[in-house]
């Protein structure tokens, strides 16, 4: 395996929307800490691929598109399941696609655009460093959990890839579920949230670049845990979550690495929707809503009412659309790429089905179209992810089955 890994700074230098939280009603007013991109190459026998993680709530296809089509006009064949571009899922950093009704910057898209598909293009080119590929594992307890009920069976596993050049670790990708949203909608400074600050004590201690990947974290959160929405508490629960990966991480483990191989597929969901059911639910938050003082909750109704006017909007229908995923095996590394928020629940389903020495599931991955997916069981309690989801129950748990059904083949 070779490797070439970049770290981007791609901090805007004027303001504009953050992406997400619908409470909020103006641009960002200063930057708090750096928003950037991280950018691994890698080739196993002479096959490439791409890896790149950003500091946004999610990334869509304008921008992917974007980059493959620059990068093959530079000249290097980049095919679109070459690449895997994933969102931190931070609340507090640029909005690079539509979230409501705010605007978009199309110059810094454009400037995004322009600074990958410059900086892949080049490391595509490059020969990159020799190394060997090995995975580590730490159990993550007490800090975070099922953002809705803390008592709840949820994963807490954080999934380390190390690239190791001899004894010397040249690069780290980590992967765990936890919504990067510390920061609330009160929050209106520029930050990479828990993952940014995460990765700066990774690199700390590993003396290496981190790529910071989202996993299966649609339902998962320190809500519990948290005492504030602001930058320390941040600072505190990242310090808290690296020191318990530095203190229990377990050893490193040789993974092979002698090809590459990538087949898709996709669940074919088939629905109906009926405007009265949000109708009502709509008019109970809004009454609710009105005694209402707890801030987590008042922020849980704010963004209820607004999705259930979206769905209002749409008005009854049959619905068919077709929901993908990609299932990647580098030798003896799995990695099944989701675009949307799966629950913690519906993942650990799926990675104890891949026969497979170290499976990891990367959600919030290009096209990221997919939304909230939770287990049927969820639909049963006041939740975001029951709230703002536009499948009924049952429809996550048969996509989470299509891809355990897949994900061996």
């Amino acid at each position: 395996m070779r490797l070439v890994v970049r770290e981007l700074d791609i901090t805007p230098d004027h303001s504009m929307w953050q992406g997400g939280y619908v409470q909020r009603d103006h641009a960002f007013e200063k930057v708090n800490d750096p928003i950037k991109a991280s950018v691994f190459v890698i080739e196993v026998s002479g096959k490439k691929m791409v890896w790149v993680s950003m500091d946004v709530s999610g990334v869509n296809d304008e921008i992917v598109n974007g980059v493959i089509k620059s990068v093959n006009e530079k000249g290097y064949p980049l095919a679109y399941d070459d690449i895997l571009v994933g969102a931190t899922h931070t609340h507090s950093g640029p909005l690079v696609g539509a979230y409501f009704e705010r605007p978009i910057d199309e110059d810094y898209v454009n400037y995004i655009i322009d600074t990958l598909s410059t900086n892949i293009y080049e490391q595509l080119n490059e020969r990159g460093e020799e190394v060997e590929l090995k995975f580590s594992k730490t159990l993550v307890d007490g800090l975070y959990s099922n953002r809705n009920d803390k008592n709840k069976f949820s994963d807490k596993w954080v999934h380390l890839l190390g690239f190791f050049k001899g004894e010397e670790l040249k690069a780290v990708f980590c992967t765990l579920a936890h919504h990067c949203t510390v920061l609330g909608p009160n929050f209106m400074d520029l930050s990479a949230d828990l993952f940014g600050k995460m990765r700066d004590l990774l690199e700390e201690e590993f003396k290496a670049p981190v790529l910071m990947a989202q996993g299966n974290a649609g339902d998962m959160g320190n809500k519990q845990y948290r005492q504030s929405n602001v930058y320390d508490e941040v600072e505190k629960q990242a310090f808290n979550i690296v020191d318990q990966i530095k203190k229990k991480r377990s050893p490193w483990v040789d993974l092979k690495t002698d090809s590459i191989r990538m087949h898709k597929g996709s669940y074919k969901a088939v629905y109906d929707v009926d405007v009265a059911v949000f109708i009502k639910k709509k008019a109970e938050f809004e009454e609710k809503l009105k005694t209402e003082k707890d801030f987590d909750t008042v922020k849980l109704l704010v963004t209820g009412i607004n999705s259930y006017t979206r769905k209002i909007d749409k008005g009854s229908r049959h619905v068919e659309t077709d929901m993908p995923y990609r299932i990647y095996d580098i030798g003896e590394l799995k990695i099944v790429a989701v675009p949307g928020e799966l629950g913690s629940i519906l993942g650990m389903r799926i990675k104890a089905a891949a026969k497979a020495k170290e499976c990891i599931l990367w959600a919030y991955m290009n096209p990221c179209n997919l939304g909230y997916m939770v287990e049927r069981e969820a639909y049963n309690t006041f939740s975001q992810e029951a709230n703002v989801t536009d499948y009924p129950a049952g429809i996550p748990d048969e996509y989470a089955q299509a891809i355990i059904d897949d994900i061996n083949n």
